[in-house]
Parts: C-alpha cells; structure tokens; sequence
C-alpha cells in the first residue's frame, strides 16, 4: 500500500508553538544573563537553568504536536526512549549558551550555536520519533529530512543573530530585538519539526483497521497537561532567573561599593560627607591625617569640631541657607572649590583647598567635601619668595644654570657686574662669557676639569675675568641635585673683585 500522511490540529499547533517562544525567551534571556555574569558560579547556573529551559521546551512542543498529530495507525510511545528524548535537547543548548557566555562574541560562536541549536531540535525529534510506535512501517524522504535540518540551523542561527550579532544596536530597538530572537528561535524549533512531520511517511497497510483514534477531548486534555507541565517547568526557570538576576545586580553593585570604598579609603585627599544637618557619615583615612582625630572620634558628630570658633559659628547658617535655596527649586551645590581654614586636634590651624559637592543617596540629600592640605603648598610658596627676595636683593652675583651649563637667570647684582643683560645672558653657554679662569692656587684651569670638579665634589670656586668687560671676579659654582642625586641645576655666586689675590695680599 502506498504510504499515507497524517493530519494536525490547528489549536494544537498553536500551542506547541507558543511553548516554543516562551522556552526560547527563557533561554536566551539567560544566555545573555550568562554573558554578563560576575563570578563563574552565576555563570554555570544561568547555563544550566538555560538548557534546560531551551531542552524543557523543544521536548513539550515536540509531544504537544505529536499530539495534534493525526495519523491512521495505531500509535504508542515506548516510556524509557520518550524520557530519554528529552537530553539531546538540554545538552545541545548546554554547550550553545557556554559558547555564548563569552563576553565577546565573534562571528563564529553565533554560526556554531545556531548549528549546534539545529542539531540539538534535530535529535530530540528523531528519538522522540524513534520512541514513536505503530503496527504500520513508517520511513522518512530523504529530500524532506535534509529540509528539516537546513531549517532548524538557518532559523537558530537566525535567532542568535538577532539577539546577539545585533547587541551594539540602537538600545531603543532592544526590547524588540528581543522579541524577535524569541520568536525566531521558536520558529527554528516548531519549524525544524514540522518540516520533519513532513518527511514523514507510514505504510497504510493491513493493520489499519485495527487502528482507534483517540478521543478528541482527552487528546486536548493530554496536551494541557504537558503544556502546564512545561510551562511550570517554565515558572520555575523564571524564578531562578529573577534570583539569578537579583543576585547578579546584587554582586555589581556590592563590587561597585567595593571600589568606592576603595578610592575612598586610598585618597590621598580628605573626603568627608555629611548630612543636612551637619552630622559627619563618612571619613576617610586621609581626612585622619590632615586633622588627627580618628574617624570613630569623628563620625556621627558635628563637622564643627573640625573648624575654628569663627567658622563653626556661620556653618549652620550656611547650611540653612543652601537648604533654603534646594527648597525653592534652585541649583544643586556642585564643584565649589575655596581655601578655606580648618582646626587641627591639637589646636593648629591648616589652610586647606575645599571642593564642596552635593549628593543624593535614596531620597537622602548629603553634602561631600575633598579636602586638600595646602600647609606644604603654603610653605614652599613662603620659602620661593624668600628666595625670591634674596635672588633679587642680594648684593652678589647670582646665576642660575640648568643641566647643559646654559644660562636660566642671572640677578641684578649679576647684570651690574657682567655688564649684561638678563635678555642677553638667557641661553647662553656660562663658560662663554669669560677668559683666563684660574682656581684658587692661581692655576690656570681648563673648562672640562672645573666641570668635572663640580660633577665629582659638588663644589668649585676660583677667579674668572668676564670676556664682556674684562672685569675680574672670584666665583663658586655649586651642582643641585635632585632625589635621585641626578644634577638639574647649577647657581653660581660672584664677587666683586679677585679673592684670591686680595687674600695673598692681605
């Protein structure tokens, strides 16, 4: 007898694709939720609970359908291979969703899972087929089964696209990129199967008349079951991927905690937040250092401590009228920067740079500051224009050098005995400026041997006639070092007059 083809029910059919797109959507929804794990135990659970979704789903479409299957035989289901059906499924989307895990994807991942996913909807229909069975021999077309696995791969692959391939896309577009991968991988599913349905041939033969077609109702009955099954199977994958979730964005922002406190902790400036009310929350190590209380003498105590009489005295005025202005709908406090003066433990005080910031933390308005200490800064400034005062002032000549021995600045004193400008002077060669050097014995001494005296003890004095005027002039040259005892700058002190010989003459 020539072989025969079976019918489907619609509504049936309807169903199975339906469960196709919801374990779909679960699936995929973990494998990006894999990709952005933060520890490799979220990552393994959002695989595991993925597969089987995907697996769960690809198996309960597959009997929902067979279901809705009408075919001229009598038909049964061997128990232990329908069970066993279920694995090729769960293992295929175990191995696909690892491969999407990655936080990168390539081009090639998405080709491989989209084959892998094909396969996998491939081998749970034909061993839940092989469980499959009838009085009457049944084969496949061969043109029809080759069909059926180009479909399944090509739509998966599809599906993976969509979803993956397309996450750089415009974030506007996300949630139906979403949709769409959902349906599309259903599609590879419910597609894949009954484009195999099609490849499908029974003989109608001898035994036909033995054959009793179950009853509409309890057919219909069957395929609820199973879909509420799946569909609990469903809800249970749903709850584990809302706590995979919770708990995911539960880790980043602990980490992200983490961080702040660290780059808190590590400042090398002060950070101090405090409340509306002017109640210290926050304190960081350097704050500690700048002002010498501990943060636990700190903390839960009025910023006030931290200032002199004066200041404590129009902080809470400060504080109202900022308040006053946020109530009126006026402009957060933002990058305040002033220099302000602040109160050591032991009474000292320190002229600190504030950068004043306000900040909402859950409904909770706070103000932070970043504290700089400007006592060093104040004091080197102090220093450089003592310095300052002493380059300009002082009655010898002083002439300052950089590394390759050219000329940086020279002082006024230095301009009267040189008979040079500073214009003049700047960049030239020092040595080239004058004739007949000779040290303190009366030698005469060569440019590279002074040089190397410097560079060997720090220190060289002698007389040198300036080849600009001729006027004589004891000199001593000094090499200034830096931390790393590496030379960076020359100074030079001259005095009026040949010391050497005046010294002799004495």
């Amino acid at each position: 007898m020539p072989p025969t083809m079976g019918e489907h029910d619609l509504w049936l059919v309807l169903l199975s694709f339906l469960v196709s797109v919801i374990a779909s959507s679960q699936a995929l929804r973990l494998a990006a939720l894999a990709q952005k794990a933060v520890t490799p135990q979220l990552r393994m659970l959002a695989i595991g609970s993925g597969s089987l979704s995907l697996g769960a789903g690809i198996w309960a479409m597959h009997f929902i359908a067979m279901l809705g299957y009408t075919l001229h035989a009598d038909v049964k289901y061997d128990l232990p291979l329908t069970i066993l059906s279920i694995f090729p499924g769960i293992a295929a989307s175990a191995v696909v969703l690892a491969l999407l895990a990655r936080p990168q994807l390539q081009r090639l991942p998405l080709i491989l899972g989209g084959i892998l996913v094909g396969l996998g909807i491939a081998a749970m229909h034909y061993s839940g087929m092989a469980a499959m069975q009838t009085h009457s021999p049944h084969q496949y077309s061969a043109p029809w089964f080759t069909l059926s696995l180009l479909v399944g791969i090509a739509l998966a692959m599809l599906a993976l696209w969509v979803r993956f391939g397309l996450a750089s896309a415009d974030l506007s577009h996300s949630l139906a990129r979403k949709m769409g991968a959902s349906i599309i991988m259903g599609g590879a599913i419910a597609g894949m199967h009954y484009t195999a349905m099609l490849a499908l041939r029974v003989s109608d033969g001898y035994e036909s008349a033995l054959y009793e077609q179950m009853p509409g109702d309890d057919s219909q009955v069957l395929a609820l079951t199973i879909a509420l099954v799946a569909l609990g199977v469903g809800s249970l994958i749903v709850q584990a991927n809302a706590l995979l979730h919770y708990r995911s964005r539960w880790m980043i922002e602990d980490m992200n905690a983490a961080h702040l406190r660290a780059l808190v902790q590590m400042a090398a400036d002060g950070i101090i937040c405090i409340d509306t009310c002017g109640i210290v929350l926050d304190y960081n190590p350097a704050a500690q250092r700048i002002f010498g209380w501990s943060a636990q003498e700190v903390i839960g105590r009025s910023v006030k401590m931290l200032m002199p009489a004066a200041l404590a005295d129009q902080h809470d005025h400060y504080v109202l009228q900022h308040e006053k202005i946020q109530q009126d709908g006026g402009p957060p406090l933002k990058d305040k920067v002033s220099e302000v003066l602040a109160q050591h433990k032991d009474g000292t005080l320190i002229p600190l740079r504030l950068a004043l910031s306000q900040a909402d933390a859950r409904g909770q308005r706070m103000y932070v500051g970043i504290l700089t200490d400007l006592s060093e800064q104040k004091k080197t400034a102090r220093d450089l224009r003592i310095a300052v005062t002493v380059f300009e002032h002082s009655y010898e000549g002083v002439v300052v050098l950089d590394a390759n021995r050219r000329v940086v600045d020279i002082n006024p004193a230095y301009e009267r005995m040189s008979g040079l400008s500073r214009k003049t002077a700047r960049n030239k060669e020092f040595s080239a400026l004058y004739i007949d050097i000779a040290d303190d014995a009366g030698a005469t001494a060569s440019v590279s041997s002074i040089w190397t005296e410097v560079l060997r003890t720090g220190h060289w004095q002698g007389d040198w006639k300036l080849l600009h005027t001729g006027n004589p002039h004891h000199l001593s040259i000094t090499a200034v070092r830096d931390e790393h005892d590496r030379v960076h700058h020359y100074i030079g002190v001259c005095y009026e007059g040949i010391r050497q010989q005046q010294s002799v003459a004495h």
